[in-house]
C-alpha cells in the first residue's frame, strides 16, 4: 500500500512536471515484468521531497542487463505513460575507483607519451578498464591469457561499409571460432568511438540484435578521456560530422596472449578467414 500511495503521488507530480528530467543516482531493488524496475532513490528536487521507491520503465537494452542490487545513475523523465529512466551507467563506488586506478597510467599527462607513435607489431596494449555491454567492469585480468581481436566502432553508424559491415564480420568470426573449439581461448573487443551516447544498455541492444555470444564478444564503453587516449595510441582518427555523426578511420588488431600486437590491419577491408587464420597461429599448439 505504501508503494502504491507513493506511486500515486509521483504520477500526480508528473502531470505538473511538464516533461522535466532529473539526473539521479539510485539502487535497483526489484526487476519487474514489462521492462520495468523498482528503484530506491534519494531526494529528487521537484519530484520527490524525500527518499523512497518508484517504478520506472527502461529501454530494452537497459532492462536486459538490469540486476537487483545494482547501483546506477541515469536520466529520469516524466512522460505521459509514466516515469522512464534512460542513459543508465553503473554507479558502484568500488568499480569507479578500480576503473580510475587502472586508467590513471593511460590518461594522466606524461612526458614519456609526448610524440609517442601508434602501436605497431610487438607493442603491448596499454592497460585500461572499461564497461562491457552488460555493465560489467573489464580489466586487464579479463584479457590475460586470451587471444584478442580488437577494433573500434559506434552504434549510431549508418555507413554500410563501416561499422555495420565490420560488426557483421566480427559476428561471423565469432561463430567460426566457436565452431572450431576456441570459445574459451579468445575475446573479441570492440571499443566505442561514441562513449557519451553508447551506454552499456545501448551496446547490449546493438550486439544482441546481431545474435552474438555476449560472453566472448564485448562492446566496451566508459570515460571519453580513456577511449580518446586509446584511439590515439592505437592509431584511429575520429572527428565529428554533421552528416554521419563521426568520420573515422578503422584498424583491426590481433593481440597475443600477452596482450602484444601480433597483427595490424588498417581500413575496413579485412576478410574473416584471414583474421581467423592469423588467430589460429596463436591458438594451436604447434
Amino acid at each position: 500500500m505504501r508503494f502504491t500511495f507513493q506511486l500515486f503521488i509521483y504520477l500526480a507530480a508528473i502531470c505538473l512536471a511538464n516533461a522535466e528530467t532529473w539526473q539521479i543516482n539510485a539502487r535497483i531493488s526489484e526487476k519487474l515484468a514489462g521492462r520495468s524496475v523498482v528503484i530506491e532513490h534519494g531526494v529528487i528536487p521537484g519530484l520527490a521531497e524525500e527518499a523512497g521507491q518508484i517504478e520506472v520503465s527502461l529501454t530494452e537494452g537497459d532492462y536486459a542487463i538490469a540486476e537487483a542490487g545494482r547501483q546506477i545513475r541515469g536520466t529520469l523523465s516524466a512522460e505521459a505513460d509514466g516515469l522512464k529512466l534512460a542513459g543508465i551507467w553503473p554507479a558502484e563506488l568500488d568499480l569507479q575507483q578500480t576503473m580510475m586506478l587502472i586508467n590513471r597510467e593511460l590518461t594522466r599527462p606524461r612526458l614519456s607519451r609526448v610524440g609517442k607513435k601508434m602501436l605497431t607489431v610487438g607493442d603491448k596494449l596499454p592497460r585500461f578498464a572499461l564497461y562491457n555491454q552488460r555493465g560489467k567492469l573489464v580489466t586487464p585480468d579479463n584479457l590475460k591469457g586470451k587471444v584478442v581481436v580488437l577494433n573500434f566502432i559506434f552504434t549510431r553508424s549508418k555507413v554500410p561499409s563501416m561499422c555495420p559491415a565490420t560488426t557483421r564480420r566480427m559476428v561471423e568470426l565469432q561463430q567460426l571460432l566457436i565452431k572450431n573449439g576456441f570459445r574459451n581461448e579468445v575475446r573479441q573487443v570492440s571499443l566505442t568511438l561514441d562513449p557519451e551516447y553508447d551506454t552499456p544498455g545501448i551496446c547490449y541492444e546493438y550486439l544482441d540484435e546481431q545474435g552474438v555470444d555476449h560472453d566472448t564478444f564485448w562492446l566496451m564503453t566508459g570515460p571519453p578521456q580513456v577511449l580518446g587516449q586509446l584511439t590515439k595510441e592505437i592509431g584511429v582518427v575520429s572527428t565529428p560530422s554533421e552528416k554521419s555523426i563521426l568520420n573515422h578511420s578503422m584498424v583491426t588488431l590481433i593481440l597475443d596472449k600477452e596482450s602484444k600486437v601480433f597483427f595490424r590491419k588498417p581500413g575496413t577491408r579485412w576478410e574473416v578467414k584471414d583474421i581467423y587464420d592469423r588467430m589460429e597461429i596463436l591458438l594451436k599448439p604447434w
